[in-house]
């Protein structure tokens, strides 16, 4: 039986607070993860013929500028994947600025505003809507799996399905609250700990150019 072609696209900060916050990754040392043995493994009535991971490299943030141990274990995992097979990572880009945001205090009373920095990923939901949808068009695929639970993805979920006439599947990280995309998928897919245990990188990546990467202490 000839196995349907999927493309997975995985919304990476999503899914890493899903997975390694509140999902069942749950443990620093499965951040490591072979991406595409992991949906191999999730999904083995698939041909996973590719996955684009995105994702913005993060940065110390305004108040610990020289704090940048965060930084370099996802630069490590983003060189690390990106050297495997089947996989593309797509960086988009954090911003920081300043905004007033009113103090909590007692209803009917004028609260106190104050300055906080406010930081967002801005670019990889668009990036990811926009690739689905391409591949799509061009005939990449019969099922696209999206690895996210973000409802801005919600439309292009019902534009393949609606104007392209293909699949779409989802991967459900986060096990306590029901899939956004529940009632929008051709099937949500649950994943489980030993996924995650069971599909890791090795402790030494080897890459293209003879040079290694190494898993971060701690991972």
């Amino acid at each position: 039986m000839v196995r349907p072609r999927a493309r997975v696209y995985v919304d990476g900060f999503n899914f890493d607070y899903a997975a390694f916050d509140k999902g069942r990754g749950k443990h620093a040392a499965f951040r490591w993860l072979d991406l595409p043995r992991f949906f191999d493994v999730v999904l083995p009535d698939l041909d996973i013929t590719h996955i684009r991971y995105f994702t913005a490299k993060v940065r110390p943030a305004p108040w610990k500028p020289n704090d940048y141990a965060m930084t370099g274990r996802q630069e490590r995992y983003l060189g690390a994947i990106a050297s495997l097979p089947r996989t593309t990572v797509h960086e988009a880009q954090f911003a920081t600025w300043k905004v007033k945001r009113p103090l909590a205090g007692p209803v009917g009373v004028e609260p106190t505003y104050v300055s906080v920095w406010d930081t967002k990923e801005k670019g990889s939901d668009v990036s990811l809507a926009s690739f689905m949808l391409v591949d799509g068009f061009k005939g990449l695929y019969d099922v696209a799996v999206v690895v996210s639970d973000d409802s801005d993805l919600l439309d292009p979920v019902r534009l393949v399905r609606s104007e392209l006439g293909l699949k779409v599947g989802v991967v459900r990280v986060r096990v306590h609250r029901a899939s956004v995309f529940r009632a929008e998928a051709d099937f949500v897919r649950s994943v489980r700990r030993w996924h995650f245990a069971t599909c890791q990188l090795p402790e030494v990546v080897d890459l293209p150019d003879d040079s290694v990467i190494r898993r971060p202490s701690g991972w």
